[in-house]
């Protein structure tokens, strides 16, 4: 068969299973593809640890406001708007809680209020008890906002973020959803840094490499080899990591380098 007839071939598969069906198809008849281990050298740590050796969680990569973003985020015309925008606003809210950065928390809140709202039109079936969840939560984080608590405000905002992917799913986003989990992941390695709760962060570290062989082959489809080699490694790597310091340089790798699984299905 020339590479001709395979495009082809390919082309249609995917117009008419898409990217899951395609994966399935693959699936069917390999076996499940070996990961890698690719040693990684963090010498581009930007972490910051105070004179008492407590780990801090890089406060620099702070993202815009969600209405400002000209981020790498992917649109997707499957997905309704105030869905996305509620995980967005969730995600901009955990950045500025985790930069201090109370004013803009509370501008984002208040954006991310008012969007949740329109879910409730938007939304119809059985995501009517996630979308409850949602507001419980979205109640929670308000009131860590209003507090100040740092931690409360980061982990209720991720939370937000978890929701919003888990809702996404029937809608067949054009980034899996696992994708959108190691993002939530790479967040969550921040929280469990920032309190030292090292058991918390072997439990991360787990569900991120599930998360991540979900996912792999999806990306490795779309020619994203060298994103999958890059991952590959930093999975590896936070597997492996036993301290604090260990971790530290991961979770700002981890959340930079889902940005650019991302661009994959753009």
């Amino acid at each position: 068969m020339n590479n001709s007839t395979k495009i082809i071939i390919v082309g249609s598969l995917l117009g008419s299973l898409g990217i899951a069906g395609l994966a399935k198809a693959i699936s069917a008849n390999q076996s499940q593809l070996p990961v890698a281990v690719i040693p990684q050298h963090h010498s581009s740590t930007q972490m910051i640890i105070n004179k008492d050796k407590d780990v801090k969680v890089d406060e620099n990569r702070e993202k815009p406001d969600a209405a400002n973003d000209a981020d790498t985020e992917v649109n997707d015309d499957k997905v309704p708007t105030s869905l996305s925008q509620v995980g967005e606003y969730g995600e901009s809210v955990y950045d500025m809680a985790k930069a201090n950065d109370w004013t803009k928390a509370t501008a984002n809140l208040t954006s991310l209020e008012n969007t949740a709202k329109n879910l409730n039109t938007e939304i119809k079936g059985e995501n009517k008890t996630e979308l409850a969840q949602l507001n419980s939560k979205i109640a929670a984080l308000k009131g860590a906002v209003i507090a100040k608590n740092r931690i409360s405000a980061m982990r209720d905002a991720n939370q937000v973020t978890l929701i919003a992917a888990n809702i996404t799913k029937e809608f067949e986003p054009k980034v899996p959803v696992e994708v959108t989990l190691l993002d939530y992941y790479g967040r969550e390695l921040e929280i469990w840094l920032i309190t030292g709760n090292t058991s918390q962060l072997k439990t991360t570290a787990s569900q991120m490499r599930r998360t991540w062989n979900t996912v792999r082959p999806f990306i490795l489809a779309r020619g994203g080899t060298t994103q999958v080699q890059k991952f590959d490694g930093l999975v590896a790597s936070v597997e492996v990591a036993k301290s604090s310091k260990d971790y530290a340089p991961l979770a700002t790798l981890v959340l930079d380098e889902v940005d650019n699984l991302e661009k994959v299905f753009k």
